[in-house]
Order: C-alpha cells, then sequence, then structure tokens
C-alpha cells in the first residue's frame, strides 16, 4: 500500500463521523444522516480494512465491504450468544471497528500521501484513454433499453395478493427481454475496451436476475424470512433473543448493525441484503480473480455467466443463503491466496463468519479452507506424495455427522436404500410444449452438464499441467460429498420429515459444487474461447446458447407453475394480513388459531412471537419438535370442520377461544366453509371471501 490517509485526518473523520452517528442513533433518528453519514462509515471503514490486503485501489471498497460484514457478523454474533448486543455494545463496535484497524493500517510508513483529486484524475484519464467503438456504444444503449424495460415489467407485475409463481402476474415478454438482453451484453463483454463499465452492467443484469421475487412480491417471498425479520426485531429493541441458537446470528448481527447505523427499517434491510450482496460480489469478486489468469475480456464473460447456476437461494435472505454466498467467494478468493495476492487470514475471517451464520455451511468450508492452507503450507511434501495429503484429510469425513450429535441432535442409524434415481443423473421431458420441453430438458440433467463442464475444466488445467497444483480443491470437494452421502444414506433425522430431510442434506452437495466452481467456470472459459475466436455461426451459437441457459436459470430459481411440476406454495397476501389483525381486534387475549402456515407468517409479521401454548406458537405451524396444533388444523380440512376438534385444541392450549381460517385457495375450499360454517358459533369473511375466518368458543362441559 504506497498510499494513505494522514492520521490527522483520521482522527478528525473518526470523530466526526462516531459522533454524529452515535448522536443520531441517541437522539436526532434522522433517516437521511444515517443514511449519509452511516453510507459514509461503510466507505470509510471498508477502504482502510481493505487497503491492509489489496493493493488494487479501484476494488478496495468492494472488498472492503466484505471483510467489514464478516468483522460485524463475528463480533455482532458473539456477543449476543455470550451477552447481547443491545445499544451501548453497538455504539461501541462503531468506536472498536476506527481503534482496530489503525493500527495495523499505520505499521508501513506512508511513501505518498491520499489524494482524492489524484484517484479521480486517474480514473477519468483512463476513461477517455479507452473509447468504445460505436457498435459498443449502441450495444450498451440497446441492452439498457432492454433491461429498462424488463425492470419495469417486473415493477408493472407487482401484487399483494396469493400467488404460486411470479410468472402468473409477470407479463410474458419478460423473458423474451431477459434472453437479449443476456445476449447483447454477453456480446459487449466480449468486445469492450473498458472494464468498470462492463462490470458495472453486469452488477446491474445480475440484480435483475435476483430481485425478480424482491419486486414482485410486495409484501414479501417465501416463508423463513418472516421468521428471521422478527428475530431480528426482537434483537434490535432487547439485544437478545431467547433461547439463544448457535446459528443465524452472525446475519441478525448484520441486519441489526445495519438497522441501528442507518435507521432503515429491519424488514427492508432483511429483504434486499442477500439479492443486492449477491449482485454486487458474486460478479466483481469473480471478474478480479480470473482477470489474474485470463484476459480481462474473458473474465468480464465469467461474471455474467456464473449466472448459467441456478440461484434460488440468492433471491430472497436467509442464513443459509447469505453463509452460501459467502462460502462461494471465499472459494474464488483462495484462488487469489494461491498465488500470493491473499492473506490466509482474510480466508479464515470469511469462514469464521459462515461459522456465525450457519455452521452447516461454515464447518465444510472450515474444512475446505484447512486442506487448502495445509496443501500450501506443506507443498513441496503434498506434491510429492498426494496420497499422503489425501489420507490426512480422510480424518474429515465424519466431522458434520459428529457435528450433529455434539449439538445434541436426534438422529439414529440406518440401513442405506438405494435407488435408481439416486444414480442415474440423466432424464427425458416431453410434454408437447417446446420452450418448457427445452428448460426441463436442461434442468434434468443440470449435474451431468455440471459434471462435464467441470471435467472439461480439469482437462484444461491438466494441459497447463496445474492439476496437481490445485488437487486441495479435488480432495476438499470429496471430504464434503462423503459428509453429504453419510448423511445421506446412514443418518436419519427422526425430528425432520422427509422432504425437510432431502433439502437439508441436498445442501452438501450444493456445497461440494460450490468448492469445485473454479473447474466449473474455467470449463467455461474453455468453451467461449475455442467458440469466440471462430467464425460468425460459431459466436452466435455461442452467444444465445449461453443467453438461453441463464434465462432458464432465472426461470428455475423461483417457483414455477405449469404443466410440468404443481407450485409448492402461496405467496402472503394482504387479505392474509387483514385476517390476523381482524382476529387481533376482536379475540380475547388468550387464544389459538388454527390456520395454513402463510396466516401464521402473517401473524409473526404483525405481532412477533407474541405468545405459546405449550410450546406452540399460537397460531399453527408445521415446525417444532410439537405440531398438534397444527395437526388439528389438518384434522379441520381433511376430516371434516367439527367444533369437537377445535374443542380439542382449546382443551389442550387451556383457553376459551379459537379460531379457524381457511383461504380460498385450498382444495375443497367450499366443502370446508360449509361444513366449519354449520359448526362456528361465528363466521367472518376478508375480502369478499377470499378468507374466512370461523370463531369457535369452549364448552362449559368440555
Amino acid at each position: 500500500m504506497t498510499e494513505k490517509i494522514s492520521k490527522l485526518k483520521y482522527f478528525f473523520v473518526t470523530l466526526v463521523l462516531c459522533l454524529t452517528l452515535i448522536f443520531n442513533f441517541l437522539q436526532g433518528r434522522h433517516l437521511l444522516v444515517g443514511l449519509i453519514f452511516g453510507g459514509f462509515y461503510l466507505i470509510f471503514y471498508s477502504f482502510i480494512f481493505s487497503s491492509l490486503f489489496i493493493e488494487k485501489r479501484g476494488w478496495q471498497l468492494i472488498f472492503g465491504l466484505l471483510f467489514l460484514l464478516a468483522l460485524i457478523a463475528i463480533f455482532g454474533a458473539g456477543w449476543i450468544y455470550l451477552y447481547q448486543f443491545n445499544d451501548y455494545l453497538f455504539i461501541l463496535l462503531i468506536l472498536v471497528i476506527p481503534g482496530v484497524l489503525i493500527i495495523p493500517y499505520y505499521q508501513v510508513e506512508i511513501k505518498e500521501k491520499f489524494s482524492l483529486k489524484r484517484l479521480l484524475k486517474g480514473y477519468l484519464d483512463k476513461f477517455t484513454e479507452r473509447q468504445e467503438p460505436k457498435i459498443n456504444i449502441l450495444l450498451i444503449l440497446i441492452y439498457l433499453l432492454l433491461t429498462g424495460s424488463s425492470f419495469g415489467l417486473l415493477f408493472l407485475g407487482q401484487t399483494d395478493q396469493s400467488i404460486q409463481a411470479p410468472w402468473q402476474v409477470v407479463n410474458r415478454a419478460f423473458l423474451p427481454l431477459y434472453f437479449f438482453a443476456s445476449a447483447v451484453l454477453l456480446v459487449y463483454l466480449l468486445s469492450s475496451f473498458r472494464t468498470k463499465l462492463p462490470l458495472a452492467l453486469t452488477m446491474v443484469h445480475t440484480f435483475l436476475s435476483s430481485s425478480v421475487a424482491l419486486i414482485v412480491y410486495k409484501i414479501g417471498y417465501g416463508f423463513d424470512p418472516f421468521i428471521h425479520q422478527a428475530t431480528e426485531k426482537i434483537i434490535a429493541q432487547t439485544g437478545t433473543i431467547s433461547p439463544k441458537p448457535l446459528y443465524y446470528l452472525g446475519q441478525y448481527a448484520i441486519v441489526v448493525f445495519l438497522n441501528k447505523l442507518t435507521l432503515i427499517d429491519i424488514s427492508l434491510i432483511d429483504r434486499f441484503l442477500v439479492p443486492v450482496l449477491f449482485s454486487v460480489f458474486l460478479p466483481t469478486i469473480t471478474f478480479f480473480v480470473f482477470s489474474h489468469w485470463l484476459r480481462k475480456n474473458y473474465a468480464l464473460a465469467l461474471s455474467l455467466i456464473i449466472l448459467v447456476i441456478p440461484y434460488s437461494g440468492f433471491i430472497m435472505t436467509a442464513p443459509q443463503n447469505l453463509a452460501n454466498l459467502l462460502f462461494i467467494i471465499t472459494i474464488l478468493l483462495s484462488l487469489l491466496y494461491f498465488r500470493n495476492l491473499l492473506s490466509v487470514i482474510i480466508l479464515y475471517l470469511l469462514t469464521a463468519a459462515v461459522l456465525a451464520i450457519h455452521p452447516l455451511a461454515g464447518l465444510p468450508l472450515l474444512i475446505t479452507v484447512f486442506l487448502l492452507h495445509l496443501f500450501k503450507v506443506f507443498y513441496k511434501s503434498y506434491n510429492q506424495y498426494l496420497s499422503l495429503y489425501f489420507f490426512t484429510s480422510l480424518v474429515f469425513v465424519f466431522t458434520l455427522p459428529l457435528a450433529f450429535l455434539a449439538n445434541g441432535s436426534d438422529l439414529t442409524l440406518t440401513w442405506p436404500d438405494f435407488t435408481k434415481a439416486d444414480f442415474f443423473w440423466l432424464g427425458w421431458v416431453d410434454k408437447f410444449d417446446l420452450p418448457l420441453n427445452l428448460a426441463y430438458l436442461f434442468n434434468a440433467n443440470k449435474i451431468f452438464l455440471a459434471g462435464l463442464v467441470i471435467i472439461i475444466g480439469l482437462i484444461y488445467i491438466g494441459k497447463n499441467k496445474l492439476l496437481k497444483n490445485n488437487a486441495g480443491y479435488l480432495i476438499a470437494a470429496f471430504i464434503i460429498f462423503a459428509n453429504f452421502f453419510l448423511t445421506k444414506y446412514f443418518i436419519s433425522f427422526p425430528a425432520l420429515q422427509n422432504y425437510d430431510k432431502a433439502d437439508f442434506v441436498k445442501r452438501l452437495l450444493i456445497l461440494a459444487f460450490y468448492v469445485l466452481l473454479p473447474f466449473f467456470l474455467l470449463g467455461l472459459y474453455w468453451l467461449i474461447k475455442t467458440f469466440w475466436k471462430n467464425d460468425i455461426y460459431h459466436k452466435i451459437f455461442l452467444v444465445f446458447g449461453l443467453a438461453g441457459a441463464m434465462t432458464i436459470s432465472l426461470y428455475f430459481s423461483y417457483p414455477r407453475l405449469n404443466q410440468y411440476e404443481p407450485a409448492k406454495f402461496f405467496s402472503l397476501s394482504a387479505s392474509d394480513i387483514k385476517a390476523v389483525n381482524l382476529i387481533e381486534q376482536i379475540g380475547t387475549p388468550n387464544h389459538i388459531v388454527l390456520s395454513n402456515q402463510m396466516i401464521g407468517a402473517a401473524a409473526i409479521k404483525e405481532f412477533g412471537f407474541k405468545k405459546y401454548y405449550n410450546n406452540q406458537f399460537y397460531y399453527s405451524m408445521p415446525m417444532g419438535t410439537t405440531q398438534t396444533f397444527y395437526s388439528y388444523y389438518l384434522e379441520m380440512v381433511y376430516q371434516g370442520a367439527k367444533k369437537e376438534t377445535m374443542q380439542k385444541a382449546m382443551a389442550e392450549a387451556q383457553v376459551e377461544e379459537s379460531y379457524f381460517v381457511i383461504n380460498k385457495y385450498w382444495g375443497n375450499f367450499e366443502k370446508i366453509v360449509e361444513s366449519a360454517t354449520a359448526s362456528a358459533d361465528q363466521v367472518y369473511n376478508i375480502d369478499n371471501g377470499k378468507i374466512y375466518i370461523f370463531q369457535y368458543l369452549k364448552d362449559k362441559d368440555y
């Protein structure tokens, strides 16, 4: 690092920022002040933090923000778990960050003082030197027109009604527009003379890809985010949560810190966090890493076409999603570590943050980073005796099963029951719809196609005599896959439903793929280079093929409703919100509600974790070790809406009043309403019958 801010300026900026933010947090409570000074706080200390590890000036803000958020996740999670992350500890943290960074920042003697004017002049000179040809300017304008139209269609499709897929309300022209926007952007990236403008457009495109649910679902998308938002609000108010989990706290710390720093609503921060970080970090870090090995145009292309990997985990904020994003980033940055361009400290910093956010991603990442670190430290020995490194790594094969036991998880050993589907990863579909046939054919064979691209990447580095140098990634991926195999076939989780276990275990397989991501991207690079250097027909095939793959990936990253598969759930609606508020108005202080989980999500959104009876939330939910309330709900909808069922539920909860809620989209809705109307004490309906609410009072002799 050759440029530094003087100590006087550092102290002055720190004094102004910290005092302003503390006063605004405690007394002023002005959102604009929080946005301006909170934003500048993040920018300034991101620059300071990254300057310790990253020499390229234009990249220090991106990397610094990543490192700073990791530090906040670690400190915040520790305080929540050991004590609480209250207002005083928040103030302490915004003072600790400048104090922690100042010592290493000034360890090296200043050779040249920092000058913002000189920095901006240097960027301007580069911008004027790298003039784009007119055809590239035309491509930029076309891309902006297509992307602007795509965003417009998403906003026009916004809804607060219960839907099963965004494609029910978004104009059908969106997918073709996205396809052509992807194609135009890819051509521009492969022919551009610039770096920062193409990267900015790639970030815009990544955000377009990951923000469909964010824009379309006005109230919010999914189920888990409402649970996490309610938890974050409690921590923001009280500094803690009870009982204290060993997981998720890293995300909670980041969201609460940003809320207190900027005064932006917690729900808004939570909703935007992962889609925004995904859009900012993934394309920029992919480019930065691969630009050290590849021509910049190819590195730019990789930063875009990484979107061929479905990204359903990054369209909403949840601890597993945030942890997976940091997992990918850490794997990519590890390539710089092997080139001595990044300290291993950063890899362990990010790993600690992932552990604080979600151990299911953190433990495999810790294994991976440790094995990569070990490989580099003992490179000469392990490069000669690769079998020694492999047998050393086998000690981690049982890490996750042992971790589950240590955490007190209820699990049992089982004998594996293999099926043909477990080993046959090729598929064929044909339902007489050509576009959907192509999309589902691509999706059905995604494991095979990903494996093929990874093999191409391995062959490429093998030809360059670098396969042995990258053995650490292959062995780390094998260890995670072995943990996946053992957990899937030899361990049973009685507390989990079969579909929950399948989803839970599948996460390990995804993480194993993420470890192999560098080879996957190198395989894509070889394909791009091979086709792009040929004639116009090869180029057209390449561009349209990759644009099509990105469009299919986007389609499969969101819920779908078509003849190939049923959508799994309905979204939270304005009617659901009205229903829970009506019950709150008319109900006695102690009551229970039998309803589907989205009504429960509405209650959590509106009232938090207000009441529990017998360790069950007062709205029936299919979660937790005890689910008798939800069993009563299922009994009401599938075995007849009988008063006796509600009486049993009230007797168990020891309350005098209960409500049964049914949404119009539920199967046999009319029959259920007719049956419940005959047995209920009072009937209410929301929005002309979109939701029916049935009130039941406890019989004196029950």
